[in-house]
């Protein structure tokens, strides 16, 4: 059954389409909300912080992408979390995976904000569900349709962060950098911090794993795109880094946004374009690749007898229209029902970090469970440095996981109850299909 659904999927992702799949995912509301308070955090060290978060965020991409090219699948991070820890576990990841993307609002509610700075009095509610619900019907239409936007949004918001490079560096104030003080204001552990932080605007490209039933060529492009994505966009952070925290004093910007600096720097059709193609496609294009790949897990465990099978319905034009509804339900409540952004950022980004786990942690597992695979992957790595790639990214994810949960009230005890009712549907549906066969 599952090899018939997934069969059912187009296979017509190549390298470009995963490259612009993976900058859109990672280049979105992280850059243009998390730049101003880093900056509050180290100071002038941001460039440097997401340096850091791009190494932090590489261990883990470089951990799947050996998963990915050895054992391409569409439903990738669930399956190795199914095959490599257990079935009950696979469906625990795939439950805080529905969870997280809480984030699908904040995506939509930033740039809904951002259009509102353009257009005052417009109603922010109705354009956040908007822009949710036509990312949604893209991705309806199919995923070849979905990824031909991507590259548009994606061309446009880098040109977006290019212009505010070349405008911005020639008015950088280079004494700002001169001195570990002003590097590290803060100490180092507030350096750590902000680095934590932003490996949420950094990551985004592990996901691409997510779609290895639909590409041309997974052991060749998948490693390439995720690493090839988050090294492209770390360097383009630094320099917007340098930017940010270059021109303006510190003291002005710090816990600000990017529209501060944009505005010092740019003429006002240009600062109009950097809001419109720097921060509302910035967001547009994230939204657009969650509903991409954020289906492909579940799509697997509708087939297998967690969800009920009518999930795993496959439209004409290839999509997953049930699933897709589910994900477009969940970003549209926190919407709807006007839960804040600060909330939602903080629980999904905190589930995001939590669930990212599973799937990382089969790195230590997949030579002993698969060597044949790892024998004949093109992308080939050692089990010792493997090992040593999977403890830094766990490391590294659990460290910005409590960060991000420090500051919510009650969030561990909200996480403990999460837990627990999905630990009981797990029992409950496994008897249930142990007693259908």
């Amino acid at each position: 059954m599952e090899e018939n659904k997934q069969g059912s999927l187009k296979k017509v992702l190549g390298f470009w389409d995963l490259m612009g799949i993976g900058v859109g995912q990672i280049i979105g509301s992280g850059i243009m909300a998390l730049t101003g308070i880093t900056i509050a955090l180290t100071g002038a060290g941001t460039p440097l912080a997401f340096l850091l978060a791009a190494v932090l965020v590489i261990c883990p991409n470089m951990v799947l992408a050996v998963l990915g090219a050895a054992v391409p699948a569409t439903g990738g991070m669930y399956t190795y979390v199914r095959d490599y820890i257990g079935k009950k576990t696979g469906f625990f990841y795939l439950a805080l995976l529905v969870a997280g993307q809480l984030v699908l609002a904040m995506f939509a509610i930033t740039f809904a904000t951002y259009a509102g700075d353009l257009i005052p009095g417009i109603n922010t509610t109705v354009v956040a569900f908007g822009i949710l619900t036509l990312c949604y019907i893209m991705n309806v239409l199919g995923v070849e349709m979905a990824a031909k936007l991507q590259n548009i949004l994606v061309i446009v918001l880098v040109a977006a962060m290019a212009l505010f490079i070349v405008f911005g560096l020639p008015k950088v104030n280079w004494t700002a950098f001169d001195s570990v003080e002003k590097l590290m204001p803060n100490g180092f552990i507030s350096f750590l911090t902000g680095a934590s932080l932003l490996t949420f605007a950094t990551g985004g490209a592990e996901f691409l794993s997510e779609l290895g039933g639909e590409m041309k060529n997974p052991g060749r492009d998948l490693p390439r795109a995720m690493i090839g994505s988050t090294v492209l966009v770390a360097v383009i952070y630094a320099f917007i880094g340098v930017v940010a925290a270059g021109v303006l004093p510190v003291d002005q910007v710090a816990g600000e946004s990017l529209s501060l600096v944009a505005a010092a720097i740019f003429p006002k059709p240009l600062y109009i374009f950097f809001i419109v193609g720097g921060g509302m496609f910035a967001v547009a294009s994230t939204l657009n690749a969650t509903f991409t790949w954020c289906t492909k897990g579940l799509l697997i465990a509708a087939e297998e007898g967690w969800l009920p099978k009518q999930a795993a319905y496959i439209s004409k034009r290839g999509t997953p229209v049930v699933l897709l509804t589910v994900f477009y339900v969940v970003g549209a409540i926190p919407i709807l029902t006007g839960l804040s952004i600060e909330t939602i950022s903080r629980l999904g980004n905190g589930l995001s970090l939590i669930y990212v786990l599973f799937p990382i942690a089969t790195g230590y597992l997949i030579h002993k469970k698969n060597p044949e695979a790892m024998a004949n992957t093109t992308f080939k790595m050692g089990r010792t440095p493997l090992m040593v790639l999977t403890t830094i990214a766990l490391i590294g994810y659990v460290m910005a996981a409590i960060l991000n949960f420090s500051d919510i009230q009650n969030a561990w005890q909200m996480m403990v109850v999460f837990f627990v009712i999905v630990i009981v549907y797990a029992f409950v549906r496994e008897k249930m299909m142990a007693k259908s066969k």
